[in-house]
């Protein structure tokens, strides 16, 4: 396994590369998780016998005005070696130690998401959004605040609804994120390093392909190593209710039930007259701000339910390292022994820099209506 690591400046500007071979003395790990503002990080220890990389103010490649793409590596058969990209980093926080049993650099990162959040990601002055601005543009201007010039934006025609006033210290990435979902987007940094904002269909799941397949019993099957299969009541909500309006006063509402009194749940496991009436109230039953008319408010009311009665079971998954993964990625998994069968998201993971299982966690794909644009 090879590490290649391509530093350049606040800039973008490339500086130099580095590839390393791991030995039994490098430590570490790319962490993954869609559900944070910062998707991806690292924690790499280093051997640093020849000083490649201690840090300081002037070194060349080690401070923290860097930027560093990372690439995991396998050496093929014939030599050559396949570099897959695994995310593009500011460098965080490096350390360097010398004991009586080694001389390592551990060296962190964190997603370029890192620029628009805590300290660094603040509002220097009142920002006000008028109404009618086009929001891709918009984000796109708020990110050009910390120097960001790299995008990967889905077309966006939803322009602001009404006017939004930042005040000094507020955060960029609350900015950003509120934007976001005005157009029901996501926003996140990609393994390339492009702020990337996509558009939330939610029939994704049922259309997208399946990029793996782990299959227990198969003589041909190199990755799987096995599961943990558990239901998780924790977001388990039957009843959807979202409002929108000033943070005071609701000028829309929207509610869905899964009641065998309606067609579309019939037979299904989770009706309120099975399991009980589990409500979810958005944003705390309070008026959401983002959302201005029932449309808004039923599309919110879809997106919860999908997530909420759709990802009942939840499933930790350990294979060999696959560096092609990403979060979002639907695979398939077949372990009838463990009564596990079909597509699955992959949520988070964590792919360790040793030859050691890699960690997945996932969620049960299940198909619960035919078509989403009939409610």
């Amino acid at each position: 396994m090879f590490l290649k690591f391509e530093f350049y400046d606040s800039k973008m500007n490339y500086i130099n590369e580095f590839t390393k071979q791991i030995t039994e003395s490098d430590l570490g790990s790319i962490s993954v998780d869609y559900s944070r503002p910062i998707r991806r990080n690292f924690t790499f220890s280093l051997m640093n016998k020849n000083n490649e990389f201690t840090w300081g103010e002037n070194s060349a490649l080690i401070w923290i005005d860097k930027r560093v793409k990372v690439f995991t590596g396998l050496k093929l058969k014939n030599g050559t070696i396949e570099y897959v990209p695994q995310g593009v980093y500011i460098l965080t926080e490096p350390s360097d130690s010398h004991t009586i049993d080694s001389k390592n650099t551990v060296l962190t990162g964190q997603d370029k998401m890192y620029l628009l959040t805590d300290k660094r990601g603040r509002f220097k002055f009142q920002t006000t959004i008028e109404v009618g601005a086009n929001i891709a543009t918009t984000i796109k201007m708020l990110a050009g605040k910390v120097g960001e010039t790299q995008f990967n934006f889905d077309t966006v025609t939803e322009t602001v609804p009404y006017t939004l006033t930042y005040e000094p210290n507020d955060s960029i990435y609350d900015a950003v994120q509120e934007l976001a979902q005005l157009a029901r987007c996501e926003i996140f940094y990609d393994v390339f390093g492009f702020l990337r904002l996509k558009k939330i269909d939610l029939n994704d799941f049922d259309s997208q392909p399946v990029t793996w397949v782990y299959r227990y019993g198969d003589p041909n099957e190199k990755f799987y190593a096995g599961n943990v299969r558990k239901m998780d009541e924790t977001n388990l909500a039957n009843r959807i209710y979202v409002l929108g309006g000033s943070s005071q006063t609701a000028t829309s509402s929207y509610e869905l039930v899964v009641t065998e009194t309606n067609p579309l749940w019939a037979n299904s496991p989770y009706t309120i007259e099975k399991i009980g009436d589990i409500i979810y109230g958005h944003n705390d039953f309070k008026p959401d701000p983002i959302i201005s008319n029932v449309e808004d408010a039923k599309f919110r009311a879809k997106f919860e339910l999908m997530k909420r009665l759709g990802y009942s079971e939840r499933l930790t998954l350990n294979i060999a390292p696959n560096f092609l993964h990403d979060v979002y990625d639907v695979i398939q998994i077949e372990d009838e022994t463990n009564n596990v069968t079909g597509k699955y998201m992959l949520e988070s993971f964590t792919l360790p820099l040793k030859p050691e299982l890699m960690t997945c966690e996932c969620l049960k794909y299940r198909k619960l209506l035919s078509n989403w644009d009939f409610i």
